[in-house]
């Protein structure tokens, strides 16, 4: 199973300069913060998580659509979960391109600590969802996360989830990835309705 590899401080420097963070301040010092409360994005359950749902979709609603798509690949292109989360929503919200979701299927292959969250936005917004994550779930190379989530969320479709990769994957994934990924999806739906 694919390790993270390490930090890219370019990569993580361009995401927080995207239009989803403002300049503020954090321990008394200039800091750039996020617009939106991405702790409220991990369960996405209760009227806190809808708020931002709904406070993200009315921001996007006003932004411009070439510069949100470069900005989405740069969050998902960080190893920052928290950058991760706020993409989800904003692509969940309907801000998607061919380049923005060839950037979410790379994020889910190399991983994040919300790897469940990514598939389950794979599979809201994705329609070759099935063939993307038959692909993902036949390379060993996929962080173990993905895999577990993928086959929760591709069961009963060609795939091959009961592989050994995935069953190598399931054994060292001691968050239970396929069940976040459904409950997270089950969310999703609610929120974004």
């Amino acid at each position: 199973m694919r390790e993270f590899p390490p930090i890219d401080r370019a990569a993580e420097a361009a995401a927080s300069q995207t239009l989803f963070f403002t300049d503020g301040e954090f321990d008394g010092r200039p800091h750039r913060v996020s617009r939106f409360n991405y702790l409220a994005f991990l369960s996405l359950t209760g009227s806190a998580a809808q708020q931002e749902v709904d406070k993200i979709r009315s921001f996007l609603g006003a932004q411009l659509g070439g510069q949100l798509e470069t900005d989405i690949v740069h969050l998902l292109g960080s190893l920052n979960w928290r950058y991760h989360n706020i993409a989800c929503i904003a692509l969940a919200a309907g801000f998607t391109s061919p380049r923005t979701i060839e950037a979410l299927w790379q994020r889910i292959r190399a991983g994040s600590w919300t790897a469940p969250q990514l598939v389950a936005t794979a599979a809201y917004i994705d329609a070759g969802f099935q063939e993307r994550a038959a692909d993902a779930l036949a390379r060993h190379a996929t962080y173990y996360k993905s895999l577990v989530a993928l086959a929760a969320l591709a069961a009963g479709s060609d795939s091959d989830s009961d592989s050994d990769i995935v069953a190598e994957a399931k054994a060292v994934d001691r968050d239970d990835s396929g069940a976040i990924a459904i409950g997270w999806l089950h969310n999703l739906r609610q929120a974004l309705g």
